[in-house]
């Protein structure tokens, strides 16, 4: 039986989805649409929840007055937090600032992140070592996200996934789908995706399957020199997380040894 695509950081969050408060210094409800267009009713879901929660606890705890930058950097977190792994680096860049200058303050932060104060600097610093940093998440075997699934049931995929293999940058992996047969290319098609991947969020991209993108050329270069026998593979560069064929999904956990 095929899971539903899910991240475990977002299994107890309950999304409040309030409305956005029109402010002068970024247009918030311009920002969920985004976020929704490219991840899902969910990730706008999410990000609303995280941005007003952030917004709210830094109303209580700083004195008022236009903060554009302050803004901006709660308005990242919440939308990397959605699950937007794009907003990462800045993320992090504007995390680490405001921790250094308590600016926004730390309850606007851990708002803005879902976690508690006391856990915003761990996790900032869990960050550095792998993109897969979570305070509650660090066991060997612990799971992280599923990716995938059946078209029918809320995935993206006609046929299972048959092997997997890490990417040229941490955090992304080459997916590769298909029937009965294909790992050995007799009568079934064959399709490879890249997963790009934090603790929070994912965006999966089908290749081209006649190699005339980079993206492509790349992907069929490293099948070629590592085969696609593969059900399981640690990401490249780290051991912050392993990829796992499961059925009709891949597994994303915590590697043994990694505690």
């Amino acid at each position: 039986m095929t899971q539903r695509p899910r991240h475990t950081v977002n299994d107890d969050v309950v999304v409040t989805d309030p409305a956005l408060p029109e402010l002068t210094e970024v247009d918030l409800a311009l920002s969920a649409t985004r976020i929704e267009s490219l991840h899902g009713a969910a990730a706008g879901a999410r990000y609303r929840h995280f941005v007003a929660q952030a917004l709210s606890a830094r109303s209580l705890t700083e004195q008022s007055g236009a903060d554009r930058d302050g803004v901006l950097t709660l308005a990242a977190l919440a939308a990397w937090r959605s699950g937007a792994p794009a907003f990462r680096t800045d993320a992090l860049r504007r995390l680490d600032l405001a921790l250094a200058t308590g600016s926004p303050s730390l309850a606007a932060l851990a708002a803005a992140l879902g976690l508690d104060e006391g856990d915003v600097a761990p996790f900032a610093e869990q960050q550095r070592q792998t993109r897969f940093g979570w305070p509650a998440l660090q066991m060997p075997g612990d799971l992280l996200a599923v990716i995938g699934g059946f078209r029918g049931l809320f995935g993206p995929w006609l046929a299972p996934p048959v092997a997997v293999l890490a990417g040229g940058r941490p955090g992304t992996f080459l997916i590769r789908t298909g029937g009965a047969g294909a790992t050995s290319g007799t009568g079934a098609t064959i399709d490879d995706w890249r997963l790009t991947v934090d603790v929070f969020g994912h965006s999966l991209v089908r290749l081209a399957n006649d190699e005339s993108t980079p993206d492509a050329a790349g992907a069929a270069a490293l099948w070629a020199a590592a085969g696609d026998t593969a059900d399981g593979v640690a990401e490249a560069g780290t051991t912050g997380a392993v990829l796992r064929i499961h059925g009709y999904t891949a597994e994303l956990r915590v590697p043994q040894g990694a505690a």
